[in-house]
C-alpha cells in the first residue's frame, strides 16, 4: 500500500479500489494492510485503518481472521488517534465472527458512546448497530440510545443514527422472513 502525503477521501477510495481488485485470496493485500496498521506510525496507522474499514464495508467479514487483532487495537491504541480507533472500531464490528468477539468489542464500544468528539461517538454508534444486527441481547440497548440520538443528537449524529436505525429495523424484517 503506498501512503500519499495526505490522505484524502480520493486516496481512500483508490486504495479500496486497488485491494478490492488484487486476486482472491488477496493474501498480499492483507499482509501489507496488517503490516501498516500495525507499523507504529499513525499516519501509516490511520490510513490502514481506513483501508481496512472500506474494504470491510463493501465485503463484510473480508478480514474475519484479524478480527481479534482489531479489537485488541480498539483496546489499545492511544485516545489522541481517535480516527484510527474509530476507523478500527468499524472495520471490528464488520469482522468480528464470534459471539465472544463481538460482546467484547461492545463492551469496548459502550465507553466510546459517551466520547467528547462527536465522531467517535456516531462512529460507536454505528459500530453498535452493526453488531446488533447479529447479537439479538443488544437490540433493545442499541435500538433506544438511536432512538435517543435522533432526538437529541447533533446533525451527524442524527444523521448516522437514523441510517443506523433503517439497518437494525431491515434486518428484524429479514429475521422475521
Amino acid at each position: 500500500m503506498v501512503v500519499p502525503r495526505s490522505w484524502r477521501e480520493a486516496d481512500g477510495r483508490a486504495a479500496m479500489r486497488d485491494f478490492l481488485c488484487q486476486a482472491q485470496p488477496r493474501r498480499a493485500a492483507i499482509r501489507e494492510l496488517m503490516k501498516e496498521l500495525l507499523s507504529g506510525s499513525p499516519f501509516a496507522s490511520r490510513c490502514a485503518a481506513d483501508l481496512a474499514r472500506r474494504v470491510s464495508a463493501r465485503e463484510p467479514g473480508i478480514l474475519r481472521k484479524y478480527a481479534g487483532v482489531f479489537i485488541d487495537l480498539v483496546a489499545e491504541l492511544p485516545l489522541d488517534q481517535w480516527q484510527t480507533r474509530g476507523y478500527v472500531t468499524l472495520a471490528a464490528a464488520l469482522n468480528a465472527s464470534t459471539h465472544v468477539q463481538r460482546m467484547r468489542l461492545a463492551f469496548l464500544v459502550r465507553s466510546m458512546i459517551d466520547d467528547q468528539r462527536i465522531a467517535v461517538r456516531a462512529i460507536a454508534l454505528e459500530a453498535f448497530a452493526v453488531l446488533a444486527v447479529v447479537e439479538p441481547e443488544l437490540r433493545e440497548e442499541v435500538m433506544v440510545l438511536l432512538e435517543h440520538a435522533r432526538r437529541e443528537g447533533t446533525c451527524a449524529i442524527r444523521s448516522r443514527a437514523h441510517r443506523m436505525l433503517l439497518l437494525l429495523l431491515a434486518s428484524e424484517d429479514r429475521a422475521r422472513s
